[in-house]
């Protein structure tokens, strides 16, 4: 017989009603179930929290509730009401630890939340402290210098005039006396402290780490550049913080180096600079110090792009292009050389005749004599030339990237707008226009009134018969196009702050409505005026009833007595003439220091 069925006596005549046996076994396993899971939750065990009593008082006997409470005479009753307490009770203990659970991670999104956020510096009585993104302060304002915090950290000086370093939870990490100077080198930091051999300077790194040994005698930093003066050497260090060139002085030698970094407009290619040392100058990359050109007494001009020009005898330039560690064009024949992207290897160069030149990088060979400027389209990847096949008596557009012609196709429109973020506009002898992509094929068949260029984020404003609407580089639409007028978040603001909730103001019947990344229409608010910001995920609006700043994170509203009101934006705060407000738009400080 299994336990859980019900004993019946078994009489000669069948009674009415049966008669229930008690099961003893199995009330005793239920009960101890129960008697488990109370002892789960026991307030009063070793890990929880003792009520003290009064000495005065006896102590109270320990309650526990049990089955017995219920006074329950019937074995099938009180079965039925021992499984309810005992399935009550693990639904009880998931619910908690559910609400536990969820309560930690509320705790650790609201951690990750404030780490992600900077503190705020706050001046008060000429002196610096620091607050939170919700006011609270975090160092009260005791620093007679402070700066705003970078990677973490912040530096600051105590009424000693001594320079350490605070971290975001004002602890000071580095200790007053530690260094004797502190400055800031980009993310980097220059400092100096008493060694064995005097005072002498390295570099930490933005977590504080050292990146060069404190052997050097003075560090200076220009443009992304470390010079350095170590005993009779004078040299350059790297972002790296690796030591990649020096030069052994004369006693007779001022101890000076300057380095003129030549300005690049894509990262991802080495810089080059021309350093001069005792009036002798040279060409040097600058990442890892390979030398260039030979030294000189003459002067060198870095331009643009890894463009130099020395000056000679007479006052002839000479111009010089390097890449990959080469001189790759060296000549006095030109008055002008230049190359506005290295991406598209065309060299533009004026030359003595006054003509222009468009030379390839890959082979230093001109692309087309004779071609003018007004038919060559310089764009971010790729330049276009217009030419003329006289054999097939059409114009013909040529295709340039990485110095050679990957593509040729008969030109049937004018180049309106050069190549940027992968799409140039074309415009039809109508006076319509069409998006075109690197291949220059159409991104669709649309011909449009008026056609604005595509952002990095990917999106273009654009005009139809019916409206303005916005597009997408694959050619589908993204806001239709049956609109008044369309302004566009920046796409610095776009491509950084993807959690941003209004992309996108759309103008019909007069009034502004805001839309998201995806296009949709967000909120039913009009607004008369929007003006974004082009750095920061906020705008500054009108509507009927009022002025405001509109924090695109959150969506929430700082009021505002006018539009004409300038305020300043930051990473995670703004500033309204002399209130501090957060992107929740709660106002957390006020600086009194102009009343």
């Amino acid at each position: 017989m299994k336990d859980e069925e019900i004993e019946t006596l078994d009489f000669e005549e069948s009674p009415t009603e049966e008669i229930e046996m008690l099961d003893f076994e199995a009330d005793k396993k239920v009960s101890e179930q129960i008697d488990e899971m109370l002892q789960f939750i026991d307030v009063s065990s070793k890990e929880k929290t003792n009520i003290e009593l009064d000495a005065n008082k006896e102590k109270l006997d320990e309650y526990k509730p049990s089955i017995k409470d219920f006074n329950i005479k019937s074995a099938k009753t009180r079965k039925i009401v021992k499984k309810s307490m005992l399935y009550i009770i693990i639904l009880m203990l998931i619910g908690f630890e559910f609400f536990v659970n969820k309560a930690g991670e509320a705790l650790n999104n609201i951690k990750v939340y404030a780490s992600n956020n900077e503190p705020i510096k706050i001046v008060q009585n000429e002196k610096y402290g620091y607050i939170d993104s919700y006011g609270n302060k975090i160092v009260n304002p005791k620093y007679i210098y402070g700066e705003d915090f970078n990677s973490g950290y912040a530096i600051v000086k105590n009424t000693s005039n001594m320079p350490l370093i605070i971290d975001k939870g004002g602890k000071e990490v580095v200790k007053s006396g530690t260094y004797f100077s502190i400055y800031r080198a980009k993310d980097d930091i220059i400092a100096s402290k008493v060694t064995k051999k005097g005072l002498k300077y390295g570099i930490l790194s933005s977590s504080l780490k050292t990146k060069t040994d404190f052997i050097y005698d003075s560090i200076s930093y220009k443009d992304g550049v470390y010079t350095f003066v170590y005993c009779n050497f004078v040299g350059l260090i790297n972002e790296e913080g690796k030591q990649i060139y020096e030069y052994k002085l004369t006693d007779k030698d001022d101890k000076k180096i300057e380095v003129i970094p030549c300005p690049v407009t894509n990262d991802k290619y080495e810089r080059y600079g021309v350093v001069t040392i005792n009036g002798t100058s040279l060409i040097i990359n600058l990442k890892d110090g390979n030398k260039v050109s030979s030294p000189t007494l003459n002067k060198i001009t870095p331009e643009e792009n890894n463009v130099f020009y020395e000056i000679r005898d007479g006052g002839i330039k000479k111009y010089i292009y390097v890449q990959n560690n080469k001189v790759l064009l060296e000549s006095e024949n030109y008055s002008s050389l230049s190359i506005e992207k290295i991406e598209t290897g065309v060299l533009k160069a004026i030359n003595t005749s006054y003509n222009y030149e468009f030379i390839s990088t890959k082979n230093l060979e001109q692309f087309e004599k004779g071609l003018s400027v007004d038919n060559v389209y310089y764009g971010d990847n790729v330049v276009m030339y217009k030419s003329h096949d006289y054999k097939k008596r059409t114009d013909v557009i040529s295709f340039v990237k990485n110095g050679e012609v990957y593509k040729k196709i008969p030109l049937e429109y004018e180049i309106y707008k050069p190549y940027k973020n992968g799409i140039a506009i074309a415009k039809f002898n109508d006076g319509t226009y069409g998006y075109m992509n690197e291949d220059g094929d159409f991104i669709n068949d649309e011909r449009y009134i008026e056609a604005y260029e595509f952002d990095s984020y990917g999106d273009a404003i654009a005009k139809t018969n019916n409206g303005y609407g916005v597009l997408k580089k694959n050619g589908k639409v993204l806001i239709s196009f049956n609109n008044e007028e369309i302004k566009m978040s920046p796409d610095f603001v776009k491509m950084n702050y993807a959690k941003a909730k209004a992309f996108y103001a759309v103008k019909n019947a007069g009034l502004y409505t805001l839309y998201n990344k995806n296009g949709k229409k967000i909120g039913k608010t009009l607004y008369e005026s929007i003006e974004f910001d082009d750095k920061y995920p906020v705008l500054k609006a009108s509507t009927e009833a009022k002025d405001l700043i509109l924090t695109l994170i959150d969506m929430k509203e700082i009021s505002i007595t006018s539009t004409n009101i300038k305020y300043e934006a930051h990473n995670n705060y703004l500033i309204v003439k002399n209130e501090y407000y957060n992107y929740d738009g709660k106002l957390i400080y006020v600086d009194n220091k102009e009343s």
